[in-house]
């Protein structure tokens, strides 16, 4: 078993956990709405070739918001991020993020590109590179989630999850213990990370003009469904194309091994 390392970072607003483990260079995961450190089963699996950080995102698990009514932005999640990374190697580190990690990794490289060697982007879920119809459709999508989720609760969000073209028999099973944390993690995510999500515009001429490498990433079972589009979206604005990983917008908790050597695979291939 890997040793695994943990700590609290003191950022404004917030006290970050965050855990380590591996040798090699940093490798920094960024979680998506519901998750937390633990999220990224990948995580030990990659720690023989990267020291890979993990940490609980502002408002969620066990890192507290001084002020629990805080209006979330994705620029201080991304600060978050640059602040963790600072504290811990004054090198280039490689960024993962999946959904709305992802946004954050996006907006951390516009704002922090030297400190990243290059960026894996995992369906960022971004209505604003969107254009036309689809740019309604995702707005929207995450609109009618907020809505429905005040008005049912978790039907609204069974229901945003198959409308992604992640199945109900898809999901990865969790212990009951988990399940309470989790739900918090969902209601904070739903009630303060989605409205941010909705509005945020990246600057892309910075992301474009900057020297560090972004690789847009996508599940091969997600195409067709709106999770793709936002990477396919994502490749055209930076130039590039997308990189196929194993399942669907989950894909990372649903086959940990195969995703674990994809992600290896793009960071030796692409960022060397």
């Amino acid at each position: 078993m890997t040793e695994v390392k943990n700590g609290i970072l003191r950022v404004p607003g917030a006290s970050l956990y965050y855990e380590m483990r591996g040798t090699g260079p940093v490798l920094l995961m960024i979680h998506g709405g519901n998750g937390d450190a633990d999220s990224y089963p990948i995580a030990g699996l990659l720690s023989d070739r990267y020291t890979v950080v993990t940490y609980d995102r502002r408002g969620h698990s066990r890192s507290r918001l001084e002020n629990p009514n805080e209006s979330c932005r994705i620029s201080v999640h991304s600060d978050d991020a640059h602040r963790l990374l600072a504290s811990l190697t004054d090198k280039p580190a490689f960024v993962f993020g999946c959904s709305s990690g992802a946004v954050i990794g996006v907006d951390l490289a516009i704002h922090h590109p030297e400190q990243i060697r290059g960026l894996v982007a995992h369906e960022p879920p971004i209505p604003q590179l969107l254009s036309g119809s689809d740019r309604i459709l995702g707005i929207k999508s995450l609109k009618n989630l907020e809505n429905h989720y005040q008005q049912n609760g978790l039907p609204a969000l069974e229901e945003f999850a198959q409308a992604m073209g992640i199945t109900a028999s898809a999901q990865p099973k969790r212990p009951a213990a988990r399940m309470e944390q989790l739900m918090a993690n969902i209601d904070y995510f739903i009630r303060s990370e989605v409205p941010a999500l909705r509005e945020y515009r990246p600057d892309l001429n910075r992301l474009r003009a900057s020297s560090m490498v972004a690789v847009p990433a996508g599940g091969i079972d997600s195409k067709g469904f709106l999770p793709y589009r936002y990477a396919q979206a994502l490749a055209e604005h930076v130039g590039t194309g997308v990189a196929d990983f194993p399942g669907n917008h989950d894909g990372c908790s649903l086959y940990p091994k195969e995703f674990a050597e994809k992600l290896d695979e793009v960071l030796q291939n692409r960022f060397d």
